[in-house]
Formats: C-alpha cells, sequence, structure tokens
C-alpha cells in the first residue's frame, strides 16, 4: 500500500517518462487506479488507530486516577504495535484493509494485559506491601488469568487462519496479525509492567484511600467506583439467591438474539463507495456501430448532468460486439460529496428506462477493487438443462418472477435474440433421390461460403495457402451461392437450389455451457434489500415453475460464495470454541469450569446481533469476522472472575463468599479493559471515510458483543458457576472444606 508521503512508484514513474514522449496533442489520463482509494482507507485507519489509542488510555487513567499507573499500562501500546509490524513484516504481509483493520480493532485489546496486571499490582501497594513485593506477588496471582485470556485469543486465530476458501483468504492476514498483537502485549504485561512498577512508583500509605475519597478532583471518581462496588455486590447477591431466574432470562435473551438474523437478512459482501461505477449498455442484436455509438452519447450526457461527476470513460463495441458499450465513471472522493455512489446511480436508472430497446447494467465496487469491465452484478442465477429452447421457457419464467421482487434493479437474461441469419440446409430425401451426395454438397456450400484451401504457394522460406470462395459480392447474395453446380453419382451436375432449402433463423446471441451442460444467466443489482432477503422471497417463486427432469435452477455469483463462506465461517466457529476449550481446561487443570468461563460466547451474540439489527447491518462475511473476533474476546471477564474465585476458595472460603468477594473485586479490571476495547474500536466504528462499509460492520459486531458480554458475565456465570461446581471433584472437597471451617467458627 501506498501513503501520501510515499514516492510514486514504478508504474507512476514509467507513465511520466512515456508521457514526455507522446504527441503534445496527446495525454495520458488514469482511469482505473485502486492504489487511490486504498490510500484513503489507510489513512483513515491509521487516524482510527491513533484515536483508538487516545480513547484507551484515557479510559484507564479515568479508571485508576493515577499518572504512573496510566503511563505503565499504556506502555505496551507502542511496544506491541511496533513489534507486531515486524511480525508482519517478516511474514510477507502488507499494510493493507485487513492489516490495518485488525491493528485498529486489537488496539483496545493490547492494553488489556497490563492494564489487569498493573491492577492487580496497585491492589497490593494498597494493602501496605512495598513496590517489589506487590509486583512480584500481584503478577504472580493475575499471570495464569492473562495468560488465559490471551492463549484463548491465539486458539482463536491462528487455527482459522488456515480455514480454506475465501474466509481464509481473510483471515490468515487478519487472524495472524491479532495473534501477533496480543502474544506482544502478553510478554510485556509480564515483564516490563512489573518492572516499571516495581521501579516508578512508591509506597502508598494505609491511609491512601481516604485521602483519594475526600480529594477535590478524584474524590467523585473514588466515591462513585466504591458505591458501584456495593451496588454490584447486591445485585450479584441477588442473582446468586435467584438463579434459575437469572439462567432462563440469559437463555431467552439468547433465543431472541437469533431470531433477528431472519429479520436482519444476509448477504455475502457490503458494496462499497469508491467513488466510482460501471455502466454495461447493450442494443439488440443487429444494430450497428453508429447506432450504438449515438445512443451511448446521450447516456454520457446523463452522467455528465450530475455534478459529482470527474471522468467519464467510454469503450463502445468491445470485443467486437458492436451493440454493447462500457461506461466507466470516476467522482469527487466521498468526503467531498452529499450524495453516494448508490443514489447517483438511482437518479440514472429510471432516465436510461427510457431509452427504446436498450439493457443496461450500474454496478460499483466491492471490497476487491475491481476494475470496471469485472464489476460483477450482485445477484446472479443460472437455469441448466439440454435443450436450448426449453431452457428460454423456463429462464423467461424466472426472470419475470426476478424482476418483479422488491430490491431488484437492472435485471438481465442472457437468453436473447442474436443476428438474423440464413440458413442453409441439404435436403437428404431430394438429394438423394437425384444422386447428390451430402457431404458434396455440404462442401461445395462450405468452399462457396467460407473458402477451403486447394493448393499451396511457397514464397521462398514461407507456404501460403490458395483457398477458393466466392467473392465478397456474391456471398452476399444467395441467388448467387445457390446458382453453385454439385456433381451427381450419375454423371450430370445440378445446382444447389435443387438440393438446398434456404431458411431465415435468428440463432441465440450466445450459447453458455460448463461442464458440458447448457445454462442460461439471469443477473441483477440490489437496492435497498440484503441479498439473503431476494433469494428468500424467490425461491417459493421459483418452485412453481414446471421443469422436466434434469432442468434446474440454481444461485450463482454472490449467493453461491455467500453459501460457501458461511459454510466455512461455521466451521472457523466450531474451531474456535473447540481450542477455547483445550486451551481453558489445560490452563484451569478442569473439564468443566472451561464451560462455564465459555458460557460468555453465547451472551457475547446476544450484543452482537443486536447492535447489528438496531444499525440496520445485514449478516455478512465482515460482521462475521467480527464474531469470530468476539469468541477470542468475551471469555477474558469470566476468566478474570472464575480465577480469582478459584483462588479465594483454596483460601477457605465457600462458594457463594468466594464469589461475592471476587466479583467486585474484579469489577474494576473487567470494566476497565472492556471500555477500553470499546472505545479502542469506537473510531472504526463511526468512521464515514473510505472503505467505512467494510469496517463499520465488524466493529459494531464487535462493540456490541464486548458490551453485553461484560454485563452479562459478571451475573450470569457466577450463578452457572455454582452449578457447575457440583460436578467437579475439587469443588466439592473445597466446599466440605470451608463448610467445616464455618463449622468450627460457629462452634
Amino acid at each position: 500500500m501506498v501513503t501520501s508521503d510515499s514516492p510514486p512508484s514504478n508504474l507512476a514513474k514509467a507513465l511520466e517518462g512515456v508521457s514526455g514522449q507522446i504527441p503534445k496533442d496527446f495525454k495520458i489520463q488514469k482511469i482505473v487506479d485502486n492504489s487511490t482509494f486504498t490510500e484513503a482507507t489507510y489513512v483513515e485507519l491509521r487516524q482510527a488507530l491513533i484515536l483508538g489509542a487516545i480513547f484507551a488510555i484515557f479510559v484507564i487513567f479515568l479508571f485508576m486516577l493515577d499518572w504512573r499507573s496510566t503511563v505503565i499500562s499504556a506502555i505496551a501500546l507502542p511496544i506491541s504495535v511496533i513489534g507486531t509490524f515486524f511480525v508482519i513484516w517478516q511474514l510477507g504481509f502488507s499494510l493493507n484493509l485487513i492489516s490495518m483493520i485488525s491493528l485498529s480493532l486489537a488496539i483496545g485489546m493490547l492494553i488489556d494485559d497490563s492494564v489487569v496486571v498493573r491492577e492487580n499490582i496497585f491492589r497490593h501497594l494498597e494493602r501496605g506491601e512495598d513496590p517489589f513485593t506487590a509486583a512480584r506477588k500481584g503478577t504472580a496471582e493475575i499471570a495464569l488469568a492473562v495468560m488465559a485470556t490471551t492463549f484463548t485469543i491465539v486458539a482463536v486465530f491462528v487455527p482459522i487462519a488456515f480455514t480454506a476458501g475465501l474466509v481464509g483468504r481473510f483471515l490468515k492476514e487478519f487472524g495472524i496479525t491479532v495473534a501477533a498483537a496480543v502474544l506482544v502485549s502478553l510478554v510485556v504485561s509480564l515483564t516490563v509492567d512489573p518492572m516499571l512498577s516495581a521501579r516508578l512508583v512508591q509506597d502508598i500509605p494505609p491511609d491512601y484511600h481516604q485521602k483519594r475519597r475526600q480529594h477535590k478532583f478524584f474524590g467523585f471518581f473514588i466515591r462513585g467506583y466504591d458505591a458501584l462496588d456495593s451496588t454490584y455486590r447486591r445485585m450479584l447477591l441477588w442473582a446468586i439467591s435467584h438463579r434459575k431466574t437469572v439462567v432462563i432470562a440469559a437463555i431467552a435473551l439468547f433465543a431472541g438474539s437469533l431470531g433477528l438474523v431472519q429479520l436482519m437478512g444476509t448477504q455475502f459482501i457490503p458494496r462499497g463507495d469508491q467513488s466510482a461505477f460501471s455502466m454495461n449498455l447493450e442494443l439488440p442484436a443487429g444494430t450497428p456501430l453508429s447506432e450504438m455509438d449515438r445512443v451511448t452519447a446521450i447516456v454520457e450526457g446523463m452522467v455528465d448532468e450530475l455534478p459529482e461527476v470527474t471522468t467519464i470513460s467510454t469503450t463502445v463495441g468491445p470485443d467486437e460486439a458492436v451493440n454493447r458499450a462500457y461506461i466507466y465513471v470516476l467522482t469527487t472522493p466521498r468526503n467531498e460529496r452529499d450524495r453516494s455512489v448508490t443514489d447517483m446511480m438511482e437518479v440514472l436508472r429510471p432516465r436510461l428506462a427510457a431509452i427504446p430497446g436498450l439493457v443496461y447494467s450500474l454496478n460499483d465496487a466491492d471490497i476487491f477493487g475491481q476494475s470496471f469491465a469485472l464489476m460483477s452484478a450482485a445477484f446472479t442465477m443460472r437455469i441448466r438443462g439440454s435443450d436450448y429452447q426449453e431452457l428460454g421457457r423456463i429462464a423467461n419464467e424466472a426472470f419475470e418472477m426476478v424482476k418483479s421482487t422488491t430490491g431488484i434493479r437492472d435485471a438481465a437474461i442472457s437468453f436473447r435474440p442474436g443476428m438474423p441469419e440464413k440458413s442453409f440446409v441439404v435436403d437428404r430425401k431430394r438429394s438423394g433421390d437425384m444422386g447428390v451426395v451430402f457431404a458434396q454438397a455440404a462442401m461445395t456450400l462450405r468452399i462457396g461460403l467460407t473458402g477451403a484451401p486447394v493448393a499451396r504457394f511457397r514464397d521462398g522460406s514461407r507456404d501460403i495457402d490458395v483457398r477458393v470462395q466466392l467473392r465478397p459480392e456474391d456471398r452476399a447474395d444467395v441467388e448467387s451461392v445457390l446458382d453453385l453446380k454439385v456433381p451427381t453419382n450419375r454423371g450430370g451436375m445440378v445446382g444447389l437450389r435443387d438440393v438446398v432449402n434456404v431458411k431465415d433463423t435468428v440463432l441465440p446471441a450466445t450459447i453458455e455451457r460448463q461442464n458440458r451442460e447448457r445454462y442460461v444467466t439471469i443477473t441483477a443489482n440490489l437496492a435497498g434489500r440484503p441479498l439473503g432477503s431476494v433469494i428468500k422471497d424467490l425461491k417459493p417463486k421459483l418452485d412453481t415453475i414446471q421443469k422436466p427432469d434434469g432442468y434446474r435452477i440454481e444461485f450463482a455469483g454472490d449467493a453461491e460464495m455467500m453459501d460457501e463462506t458461511f459454510a466455512n465461517m461455521a466451521l472457523a466457529l466450531i474451531l474456535g470454541v473447540v481450542f477455547i476449550y483445550f486451551v481453558l481446561a489445560s490452563q484451569f487443570e478442569s473439564l468443566v469450569h472451561p464451560l462455564t468461563i465459555m458460557l460468555s460466547l453465547p451472551l457475547a451474540l446476544v450484543g452482537a446481533l443486536v447492535t447489528l439489527f438496531l444499525f440496520g447491518i445485514s449478516l455478512d462475511i465482515i460482521a462475521m469476522i467480527g464474531i469470530v473476533l468476539l469468541m477470542g474476546l468475551v471469555t477474558k471477564n469470566a476468566i478474570l472472575l472464575v480465577d480469582y474465585t478459584n483462588q479465594l476458595r483454596e483460601k477457605g472460603l465457600s462458594i457463594t463468599d468466594a464469589l461475592l468477594e471476587a466479583g467486585p473485586t474484579r469489577l474494576r479490571p473487567i470494566l476497565m479493559t472492556s471500555a477500553a476495547m470499546v472505545l479502542g474500536m469506537l473510531p472504526t466504528a463511526i468512521g464515514t471515510g473510505a472503505g467505512a462499509e467494510f469496517r463499520v460492520p465488524m466493529s459494531i459486531s464487535v462493540i456490541g458483543g464486548v458490551i453485553s458480554s461484560t454485563f452479562l458475565t459478571l451475573i450470569v456465570v457466577p450463578v452457572v458457576y455454582i452449578w457447575m461446581d457440583r460436578f467437579t471433584i475439587k469443588g466439592r472437597r473445597l466446599q466440605k472444606r470451608a463448610e467445616a471451617a464455618t463449622f468450627d467458627v460457629d462452634e
């Protein structure tokens, strides 16, 4: 990727050199240049990355209210980002849309481990321990939880980075970049942070907290955090006392969020505003080039009336198809206009529909930044079978159904009549009666119309075929062709007109085949509706079409890739969940409590789906990648909660007392890290610049999932922990020991 400060590319330098060699009245102008959009996207993501880092650091200061703690925690950001740049450089990745999005989304995570470690060290300092002891004990106490949270993210992204298909292309750089970033941040949190905490901080006096409560500025926040701890403790006590109610409510929320998928709709990938769109024009077969040029000029005038248009590039009669034309339109940058490319295309469509006989298609670019000749329609359907006429009947019925479906634009069908032709057919019966061999009659027609080599002329080292055929003016005259003579097996000659029938025919403009099977294609663009919703409406209608055996209707293009993508994404999610379980089971040496922690996963889906629905975003590959990212993120809160609960129970507390102690203690680091993640991703989520369509769904799904998971985890996970603990031998042993200790005290 190039930046605004980078030198011109080799291609740009070559063009500059060529410009000086061409005549003065000629000019070289770039028409299709994907680097412009790429550079604008890079600038947007770079700004989001910087703003996200600033927001994350601000959150840390707001919660910790200590500049030393903020600096110690924030130092993880530049080290992690620079370390990640080194890793992706070594792996041969570039700073592209995917790698930059992954960094902008991960910016809030990079500070998480350091925040948790620093907060725990600070808690030990408040107990009166010296900085060295606090750094050593605080880090050792939280190290397992920090490693578990990081390894769950790595366990999700490293395996699915090798997923097949288009998903794998997205997730490879995305997953490895995120995994590298969090691994570097883990190393920083367990090495640099304890070292700085031991060297830069001072002892905290016993009355430190009380003085802070009375502080002129910080006192308001300290008292608010204390009140929040007390409120959460009461809520947690109520939840533990009403476990069934809490679990039933959580299940209802999860089921309700899944139901929203039917209302959201699905699509393969969002269409983006890359300040360009293409127009494919076609007139009926047989239209002369001059007429096509005249109609194209009219269309150019319509486009030129749009004030946002800067450049129009037109090709009339591409690949000798004189009844077709391509128009590529460049507009002003997105931030300099009020209308989107989609709005401009909607203005042009009714005006194009008024041109008699014109078939048109208007396409914008997708995330792949395709050139105008390759911009494909969002909707593609194929009708397959053997007989072309039967295919035409089925296709025309399906075409009418497609055109009448809400959201469809620019519907087109490949089954169209071609050029009118004269068909010369040898009458086998008449030729047999007159003694004319069929092959000889056919060969005579071939020689007359297309010619045939009859000899070779040697010109030095070259051999030149000598072809015999009628003159052009004779080939154009049917009567001249029929005047040709063909020998009979009786020794005479008869004219072709005596054994050949001439028919006026119109053959198909194109005959499409795939896997030795004929098919007809129906294409269309979409406006205002996602692809999944359109297909859902169409399927019942298409089922009513009568189709003989061997004929079938199938969706292709984006629909086909959407099915493949969602299948691969489902596999990626399953792999992620399995590897998360393996990591947690090894970290906690338990087969049961990892299930308690993994309850955060469905709780995160609640927020992700609800947020996408509220913002009117369809479920596509970009949003799905965000959901996969959530799988690695949201277990963090439950890990912190469960890990400290286990530590307290090892010290002899009962399961209820341990939860009531662990919850408020871990509340602040949980809220801190979650807020840092949300605000770190916020600039990416609210961005409206270049490439916003491709990063907003991912950011929105992650932010919604983190928020819902944070609040639901704090209430639901402790409840489920109590139920699941009954299935562990260690849990029953610790509970009996806690009950025995309580009994001894009572005695």
